[in-house]
């Protein structure tokens, strides 16, 4: 609605973190900036589904960090479904559900956790491991079995505290 224009912009903003920066000519903005203020653009529309095509290929890790927290904070606030198109396979592994296509083909569809646990399957296809599913293999080769091919950044780290307070 034209009358509430305003306000959806605002709040937009804000959501986003790009309140103070609304006065700003968009070409002085940084890349994440810029990256912020097109998912506000995104939000104030109000969809139920947002679809992203490489939203952090152009970012630095800690820029790209940020963009992710960001759409996982709007996506639980608004129910949203988002759908992020990504060559970042550590990107990939925070998703809920992984597709993998390989010359427009589907290859294999599943949760993260299962695509990644198959590293030989992931080489097959040209594609490395995440870093946890990395480190996982290596902490194996070194005797230490976490019971698991793969397991998000979040659970290795409870993981890891709580192995090494057995320590």
């Amino acid at each position: 609605p034209r009358d509430r224009m305003h306000e959806i912009v605002e709040k937009s903003l804000k959501d986003v973190g790009m309140w103070e920066f609304r006065d700003r000519i968009p070409a002085n903005l940084s890349g994440g900036q810029k990256q912020r203020v097109a998912i506000a653009g995104i939000v104030a529309l109000s969809p139920k589904i947002i679809i992203l095509d490489e939203a952090t290929s152009m970012l630095d890790p800690r820029g790209r960090q940020d963009i992710l927290n960001l759409v996982a904070r709007i996506k639980a606030a608004n129910n949203l479904t988002v759908i992020s198109i990504t060559h970042d396979i550590d990107e990939a592994a925070h998703a809920d559900q992984v597709v993998v296509v390989n010359k427009g083909e589907i290859i294999e569809e599943n949760k993260p956790e299962n695509i990644f646990g198959e590293t030989a399957k992931l080489q097959s296809l040209g594609l490395s491991a995440p870093f946890t599913a990395q480190l996982i293999a290596a902490l194996k080769q070194h005797g230490i079995d976490p019971n698991s091919q793969y397991m998000n950044d979040e659970r290795l780290i409870a993981w890891i505290k709580k192995f090494v307070s057995q320590k």
